[in-house]
């Protein structure tokens, strides 16, 4: 299994700043994004020692994966296909705070249950563990995804991660996937 796993929700966009459902929309990062996936990096620097990096294959995941890599001088980004954002369908573009919580609840999960998310995290993270025993990745991915994976994962509901930000786990989190 991998020895340490580092997961790296992409930076700001414009549709983050605004608070508009995301899902698949394919958006770049903002100024402000950049600017968070370069502080990513540089806190990654300082953890430790990094050998891979994976991406979500959208646009605002991959661009904060190859700052990421670049900061890192990791000479690849592996876009993995399972850990693109939920398909949030129709709902996509909505206002989050358009909606009270069971209207919303009901559009997010309208196309893409949280089951199928979890069930696909878990495959990406199980492929990326079993490609790199024994080395210390990096996943670059998308807030949804995420939070329902690594719940899966740990056995308990995992916070929201924030743009930019990192969650970083020890390989025995793999152990019970």
């Amino acid at each position: 299994m991998v020895m340490k796993c580092a997961f790296v929700r992409h930076g700001r966009t414009e549709w983050n700043k605004k608070r508009l459902l995301q899902g698949r929309t394919d958006n770049p990062l903002s100024a402000e994004g950049y600017f968070e996936a370069t502080k990513a990096a540089q806190s990654l620097q300082r953890i430790g020692h990094w050998h891979a990096v994976y991406s979500s294959p959208l646009m605002r995941s991959v661009q904060t994966a190859q700052r990421i890599a670049e900061i890192l001088a990791i000479a690849r980004v592996h876009k993995q296909a399972d850990l693109v954002e939920r398909d949030f369908g129709p709902a996509e573009g909505i206002h989050l705070g358009d909606f009270d919580d069971e209207t919303r609840n009901e559009l997010i999960c309208a196309v893409e249950t949280d089951q199928e998310v979890q069930d696909r995290a878990l495959h990406a993270f199980r492929y990326i563990a079993e490609r790199h025993r024994g080395k210390n990745v990096i996943l670059v991915g998308h807030g949804a995804l995420f939070r329902l994976g690594l719940s899966a994962a740990l056995g308990y509901d995992h916070p929201p991660i924030f743009n930019g930000d990192i969650c970083e786990f020890p390989s025995e989190m793999f152990q019970n996937i």
